[in-house]
């Protein structure tokens, strides 16, 4: 077992050093001879062996008697946490392809494949929503009513819902990437705004306006929305020139906006995204299966195909 752990070591070490190429050369061979059931006849690990020990000689006469004493043990030892990392590492790599995290999906836990979280990250929700702190296990959209919610292509087989904030970054960068799986697979699209960025529902307000006045020109809104710099969100005067550019009445949605009537439903409508039990934003459901935080578009589309780990 030592010459399959020198093999390893030696070739990355080889990438660097032409005597340590040499000596992988050498490993090589004793490896096939080993799992031939022959003796290495080249002597590679009587000759790493007496290298180890004279290293090691030199700090602890103790140490180095108790190496050779149970080298052929130390081999195996040290095989088996090699190839256990090896294991671990192409699950992890595997992981980390389908779900965006080495740890599976919505796994928050730190992942060498992305160090930074980034596939992770949302904006949480605000404390004062009073919403029960949850886990992905949590998120459903079991009993929550998606009636008056804008909907693409209601009767299409494969569902998504995107629970998204237009001034979320997050939410900024995953809503072209759903998109684009939408109108690339041709599914049903239910997008639902929560606020847990702006100060008020002014924004969802407006959302649903204009998809009572024009459900199709709401996707327009949104891609206006999440394409512009965020401080125009807040901007009345731009969102009043982007209203009368996308052909609608600006002076009958305002109103719209400012209705209790509005208002009311609107807070009815957070209620039920609240059901969710979502805590941050992008929160994306695929056929039901909860998918948190900017995943990579891969992540999205496997989910969606139920390719690797069946999720159909």
């Amino acid at each position: 077992m030592f010459c399959i752990i020198a093999f390893v070591i030696l070739s990355i070490l080889g990438i660097f050093s032409a005597t340590n190429r040499a000596l992988a050369r050498e490993a090589m061979d004793c490896v096939f001879r080993r799992v031939t059931l022959r003796p290495c006849n080249t002597g590679f690990d009587e000759k790493m062996k007496a290298k180890i020990l004279g290293k090691v000689i030199n700090r602890s006469e103790g140490a180095a008697r108790l190496i050779s004493k149970n080298f052929e043990l130390l081999s195996w030892i040290f095989f088996i946490l090699m190839l256990a990392s090896s294991v671990w590492a192409v699950v992890g790599l595997y992981n980390f392809y389908v779900t965006g995290s080495c740890n599976g999906l919505n796994d928050e836990s730190f992942c060498v494949f992305d160090p930074s979280g980034a596939n992770n990250q949302v904006s949480s929700v605000s404390s004062t929503c009073s919403l029960t702190p949850t886990s992905a296990n949590d998120l459903t959209l079991n009993g929550v009513n998606l009636d008056g919610f804008p909907v693409l292509d209601k009767s299409a087989a494969d569902k998504i819902v995107f629970i998204g904030c237009y001034s979320c970054e997050y939410t900024r960068k995953t809503y072209p990437m759903i998109m684009d799986l939408v109108n690339h697979f041709g599914v049903s699209f239910t997008f639902l705004h929560y606020p847990v960025k702006e100060p008020t529902d002014q924004l969802s307000r407006l959302g649903y306006c204009v998809n009572q006045q024009d459900p199709d020109k709401l996707w327009k809104l949104n891609d206006v929305l999440f394409a512009t710099d965020r401080a125009n969100l807040e901007n009345d005067s731009f969102i009043q020139k982007t209203l009368t550019d996308l052909g609608l009445d600006a002076g009958k949605i305002t109103t719209c906006v400012n209705d209790p009537q509005t208002e009311d439903t609107v807070k009815k409508q957070m209620a039920e995204i609240e059901k969710t039990g979502f805590y941050g934003t992008p929160t994306v459901f695929i056929n039901g299966k909860a998918l948190v935080g900017p995943k990579p578009y891969r992540v999205y589309a496997i989910t969606l195909e139920g390719l690797f780990y069946g999720l159909k």
